[in-house]
Parts: C-alpha cells; structure tokens; sequence
C-alpha cells in the first residue's frame, strides 16, 4: 500500500508540477456516500478507525468533472488540478467481498499563497452528464460543492446563498478553518451572486470582503471575485489582493 501511495504522488503531483513551482497545497480525499469508508492519498480506511489501512482493489474510476491550468504570476507558471471522480473499490468483510462505491475530489495548486494570479489559462474543463436540475439554481437546498480541494456546502433559502465548509482540505484546516465555518454569504439575483467572501487565519480569525460574481457552466460552477484584504503581524489590513474564488457542484 506504501509503495501505491508513492507511485500515485509521482504520477498526480510530482510529475504534475515538473517544470513549475513546487505545489503550495494540494488533496486527494475519498468518501463513501454512507459515510463509512475514508481514502487520503490512496489510503482506505473505517471512517471511526483511522489507524489501520484496508487493502482494496480498485474496480472503476469515473470522471465526473475535471479542470486543469495554470497560472501567471511574478513571470512564472504556476499549474493547477482539480478532478472530482467516482471510485469504486473491493474490500473484504469478515471474509466475504463488498464493493464500496467513494465521492473523490483531488486538488492541486502550484501557486504559492504569497502571490496573486495574474492571469488564469484553463487548458482542459469537462463535467459529465447533467445531474438533473440547475443546483445553483434550487431557491431550497442543500447542496454538496468543491473549492480548492475542499468539500463544501451550498444552503439556498429563497434568494439567499451560503457556502460553509463541510470538510476543509488540509491547507485550510491549518489556517484555523474548521467543518460548518461560512465563507461566503450573500445573494442570488438572476445569474449574479453578490456578497461576502472570507478569509481564514490562525492568528488573525477570519475577516470579510466584498465579492461578486456570476454562475457559470450550466449552473454548475460559480464564480466570485473581489479584494481580499492583506492582513500584517498586527492583523491590521496593510493591502488588498484580488481574489478569485470559484465553487463547482459535485452533488445533491
């Protein structure tokens, strides 16, 4: 199991990033919709027991979304990744085999946190199949979505939107972000999201910002901009960056 771990990061990261910047942060998690079975960076585990690794075999890997690029930033390129996928595996149960079928979502971003991207190329943005209805639409629901990696939220009520964290990608949680914080809250008119993005750190909490925006992709993406601010030692705002900020949806 080891030796597949590795051989996957040289393959989806390492190999990824060649001729680019190191990756500032990057995730690959898996999920069984029971909630049951958890998988990091190829590791399967009991969702209460995450001491012991469970050997699997890997049946299908379909893809439902994936989008890849890169960014411009301070004359150099810095490639991103994001793929949501289903992963069906065999495992075996008190001797007897089981088929598990896993959400999976892997995101990897090259551009370190300091620097802002300059420029966005998309080289490759698919989604497969329809779902069945606009998610981004829905005036009543919740909602399953992807940010950078992290599992997301969406809670629609008439108009109002919000994105809160279900499961916070491993960069986020290290800046103080936690299941069930917000960061976005605001309103849907039309095709236009308006309201307030926030930012998370450990030392200074988190602070909020004005941004706006537009659904995108047949409902199924959307897509924030604004001025985020910088925060010095202090965690007074010495400067603003802009900020993009997009959430794809994965599933109802």
């Amino acid at each position: 199991m080891r030796l597949a771990k590795t051989f996957y990061c040289a393959l989806a990261a390492c190999a990824f990033l060649a001729g680019s910047a190191s990756a500032s942060d990057f995730s690959h998690e898996c999920r069984s919709a029971d909630g049951l079975y958890e998988m990091n960076d190829e590791e399967l585990h009991a969702s209460d027991n995450d001491q012991s690794a469970i050997p699997y075999e890997t049946i299908s890997d379909k893809i439902l979304s994936q989008r890849n690029g890169y960014c411009l930033s301070h004359g150099r390129r810095f490639e991103f990744q994001s793929k949501t996928y289903v992963r069906r595996v065999r495992i075996r149960v008190e001797g007897e085999p089981v088929e598990v079928e896993l959400l999976c979502q892997l995101a990897a971003d090259g551009l370190p946190a300091a620097y802002n991207c300059d420029k966005e190329v998309v080289t490759l943005d698919t989604t497969s199949g329809n779902g069945g209805g606009n998610p981004a639409d829905s005036t009543n629901s919740s909602a399953t979505w992807l940010h950078n990696g992290s599992v997301m939220r969406l809670e629609a009520n008439g108009n109002a939107r919000v994105f809160s964290y279900e499961k916070p990608r491993p960069g986020m949680r290290k800046a103080g972000a936690r299941p069930g914080d917000v960061v976005f809250e605001g309103e849907r008119q039309g095709e236009t999201y308006t309201g307030t993005a926030y930012i998370f750190s450990r030392d200074c909490g988190r602070h909020g910002y004005p941004v706006a925006g537009n659904v995108t992709n047949g409902d199924r993406a959307v897509v924030l901009e604004g001025q985020a601010p910088v925060l010095d030692d202090n965690c007074k705002i010495k400067s603003y960056r802009h900020d993009r900020l997009r959430f794809e949806y994965v599933r109802r």
